[in-house]
This record gives C-alpha cells, structure tokens and sequence, in this order.
C-alpha cells in the first residue's frame, strides 16, 4: 500500500479522516495525497437586459475566483497541519500532496484515482455542513468506482484504532479469500477480526452451515485467537443487531464486501443513514472482492 487518497471538504473532523490515513501510512510508508473539487460553474441571471447579464458575469466569475482562492488557502493549512504531526512524530516515510480542482464532482473524482491510481481511500462521510445525504452519495460513488479499500469515517472526536475488526459477512464464495486479505492488512495492528452474519429468525436457510464451511478454513488462526465466528438470529432491526454487537465487543471497524445486489451493499451503502452511520459511531471498511 504505497498510495493513500483523502478526498477532504474542510468539515470539523476532517483532522480526524486524516489521523486514519495517517496510521495506515506511517506503517506502509505511503503517500498521502489530499484532495478537494469545488462546483465552479457560474450561475447566470434569468434576463433578458445585456448589461445586466454582463454584469452578473463578472460577479460569478469573481465569485468563482474567491471560492477557489478560499479552497487553496483552505488546503495548504490542512496540508500543513497534516505536515506537522508527520514533522513531530517522526514520521519521515511519509509524504504528503494536494489538489485542488473546480467541477463536477464524481468528475473529478474520477480523474483524480485515473491519475493517482490510490491503493487505499480515506473519507469522511458526511460533508461540509453534515450534508449527509450528499456526502453519503460521494462515499458510495468511490466505492463503486475506485475497486480499492475505502475507508468512510463519522463524526467522532478522536482516532478508535484499529484492534478489533468486524467482518459482516455474506457468506460467499469471496468472503475467504477477503479475510485473509484483512488479517494481513490488520496483522501489523495486532487485530481481531470478528466474522459476523445476521439472519432472521424466520428465514434461517443454510447460514450455519455456510459459516461452518468458512470457519474451517481458518481454523489455525481462530486457535490463536486471531479470529471468531458467528452467526446471530434477528428478530426484524439489524441495525439494532449491529449496535448491540459493536457495543458489546468494542468494534473499532466494520469490514463489508460491497456487492451492488447484496443485503449487505444496500445496507451499509446505499442506504446510509444517520442511524446506521452514528449509532454505531465506527469507521467503515469496504474491501472490493477480488476478480479472477
């Protein structure tokens, strides 16, 4: 993991997104490169008076000059803070870039990992002004369209760490091969991963077998206590499911597959929630299946 992507939009705890890119770079001596886009389409009066269209030209693009102005000067203070924690931690593996861009945003996202080709990306999730419905959006896209690990972080006050991982698995055929991808990712933080699996009571089918099967593919390592395995019976509110198992374990990361057609992808992704960002207060792992 050589390359970190931070796409930033100077929200309150943007430092705090930056302190989990930070952990992971300090061990893989990764570069940083924190990244901005601003709307920068000008707006033009409804009139049909030249002067005054000439005129409200001018001000849109002075306008438009001003938020860039503001975004670039926004941008070499986090840089620098981000610099400084590097300087007085001795962290002298990692480097940090920036960018700022005007646009379309999913646009120029979409450039960004073309030209930066991130092997990991670190965001927060709910935008400036706790945009949430926009931001939850922005998350989403890069999930889809990076293929790499991303990270999402809430609003919280400071860094969980990285010592217990929760696995929400869907108990298919990738969900091995992708454990073993986080126990390797997770190793040098000493992490234990917890493989999870909510049902309903309703509608057991074949979860316990499935999760027998891939249990036993790691039976050195649950010995060590490295990993765990279960299954849990819902009544009807996973979510409910999820806080109470979070709580009870002290989960500091929740890991997921993002398959478009899958519970888990419509309930951890693309329905994100307050509810389900918040009231579990943990960061979210998406790790891409691998493709043959």
């Amino acid at each position: 993991m050589k390359k970190i992507l931070v796409p930033v939009d100077f929200s309150g705890h943007t430092d705090i997104t930056c302190r989990y890119a930070l952990e992971f770079a300090k061990v893989f001596g990764a570069e940083i490169k924190l990244f901005h886009t601003y709307f920068d389409q000008i707006i033009i009066a409804d009139t049909s008076f030249p002067d005054t269209l000439d005129m409200s030209t001018i001000y849109n693009e002075e306008l438009m000059k001003e938020i860039f102005r503001q975004a670039e000067r926004n941008m070499e203070e986090l840089e620098e803070k981000v610099k400084n924690i590097i300087k007085k931690e001795n962290l002298a593996d990692i480097t940090v870039t920036s960018t700022v861009t005007g646009g379309e945003l999913e646009h120029e996202l979409k450039s960004i990992c073309t030209e930066f080709h991130p092997d990991l990306v670190v965001m927060g999730t709910t935008g400036k002004g706790n945009n949430l419905n926009i931001w939850g959006k922005v998350s989403s896209f890069i999930i889809d369209y990076a293929k790499v690990p991303v990270i999402t972080v809430p609003e919280i006050k400071s860094f969980h760490g990285f010592g217990t991982i929760m696995f929400a698995a869907d108990l298919s055929e990738g969900n091995a091969e992708t454990i073993s991808g986080l126990m390797d990712l997770f190793a040098v933080f000493s992490a234990r991963i917890f493989v999870v699996h909510f049902i309903t009571k309703a509608k057991p089918g074949d979860a316990y077998t499935r999760m027998k099967a891939l249990q036993m593919k790691f039976g050195k390592e649950e010995k060590t206590n490295l990993i765990s395995f279960e299954v849990f019976e819902v009544a009807e509110d996973n979510q409910a499911a999820v806080d109470q198992f979070v709580a009870a374990n002290k989960i500091e990361m929740i890991a997921f597959q993002p398959h478009r057609h899958s519970l888990l992808y419509m309930f951890f992704t693309k329905n994100i929630t307050k509810k389900n960002l918040f009231a579990t207060n943990v960061p979210l792992l998406s790790v891409p299946a691998t493709t043959t």
